[in-house]
């Protein structure tokens, strides 16, 4: 059984249940720089941690603080393999410039990147420097492969592993039927026949903006529901300018609400300007939802094999012309559902911890 040591930020949820299936295969320790982030006093999951062991470097995260303590965990003897997944902190930058000055193997590991083509010459420079030098690389993505090897990965040693939020035990075996989620949306409390919804925080880069603008051109019999917390005045405003009387803002969830609201939907919308993944993409796929999303949202990208609902940003005309022709065509949305369930079926938690051990035990 392989001994590894993973060294990311904070203990969210998925990550934790990422590593709990990581660690059922391995000898696994992960050290979190924090356990909360910030100065919130909550902490993520500490009683699902069964099957790795969890090392705390503080109660919580501070990005641009530099923990020396990290130092005496970096040791090959220790461990088969050290993976590091957040170079932009000062504490793993300076665990990885300790590594490479000491002669340390090590992976390195992202989640997404974004390409800086305007970026100072010297900026370039020292992430190249920070990004390359390691073992090997895992990536999720397309896009991230790109970004890996413009920034000094060599393109051999990109490993690409199933990026996900879920367990297999997540993904439905078929779409809901129509009378199942008239069900849920008697459930809570929902009048429409139809609903489309999305979640996701009221801030810009969410494009909420121009889902309502789009809402315009949307029936009025069907509902559209925006989860996420409490609406900014900005998209208040709009919501009367327009006179979106079926648009509804809905607060906070919790993950066992947010399944049923998944559970209720028609359509799941996400109108990012830019998600370097987009999590939520993978959650209303695995419950057998028709998604549509932008070309900047990397997990739509990646996972969504019916390109039409894959829209440009910020094209209000094609965002609503795509949700209109699913809401008012059930043969149409069912195979979209069916095919979403097909592409999400290997992004899952053992699929991702396999993809993981593979590499390792090849180098």
């Amino acid at each position: 059984m392989k001994r590894i040591l993973f060294i990311t930020n904070l203990p969210t949820p998925y990550r934790v249940d990422f590593y709990s299936e990581l660690g059922k295969h391995s000898d696994l320790t992960v050290i979190f720089e924090g356990k909360r982030p910030g100065d919130l006093t909550f902490n993520w999951n500490d009683d699902k941690i069964t099957t790795f062991k969890p090392i705390y470097l503080n109660e919580s995260l501070n990005e641009k603080k530099v923990d020396t303590s990290i130092l005496k965990h970096l040791d090959n003897k220790k461990y088969d393999a050290i993976i590091i997944s957040c170079y932009y902190t000062y504490t793993q930058t300076f665990a990885l410039l300790y590594m490479k000055l000491k002669g340390i193997k090590y992976y390195f590991e992202t989640d997404g990147g974004m390409i800086s083509y305007g970026e100072k010459n010297i900026v370039k420079k020292v992430k190249r420097f920070l990004i390359g030098g390691a073992q090997a690389y895992f990536s999720p993505s397309k896009g991230s492969d790109e970004y890996l090897n413009y920034y000094n990965a060599p393109a051999e040693k990109i490993n690409r592993y199933p990026f996900t939020s879920l367990s297999e035990t997540d993904i439905l075996n078929n779409a809901l039927t129509k009378a199942a989620k008239k069900e849920f949306k008697q459930k809570l409390g929902i009048t429409e026949d139809k609903i489309v919804i999305t979640i996701g925080q009221f801030i810009h880069r969410k494009g909420f903006d121009v889902l309502l603008k789009s809402c315009e051109f949307i029936d009025k019999s069907v509902g559209v529901y925006i989860i996420g917390g409490k609406p900014t005045d900005e998209y208040l405003e709009m919501k009367q300018k327009l006179a979106l009387s079926n648009v509804n803002f809905v607060g906070f969830k919790s993950k066992n609400e947010i399944e049923e609201w998944l559970m209720a939907a028609d359509v799941f919308v996400l109108p990012t300007r830019e998600d370097i993944w987009g999590l939520v993409i993978n959650e209303a796929m695995g419950f057998g939802l028709p998604v549509v999303t932008t070309d900047k949202c990397v997990a739509g990208v990646e996972l969504i094999k019916d390109r039409e609902c894959i829209v440009p940003v910020e094209d209000v005309e094609a965002l609503y012309k795509i949700i209109n022709n699913i809401l008012h065509n059930d043969e149409y949305a069912i195979k979209i559902s069916n095919n979403n369930l097909a592409s999400i079926r290997n992004n899952t938690f053992q699929n991702m911890a396999t993809a993981h051990l593979n590499v390792i035990n090849k180098n």
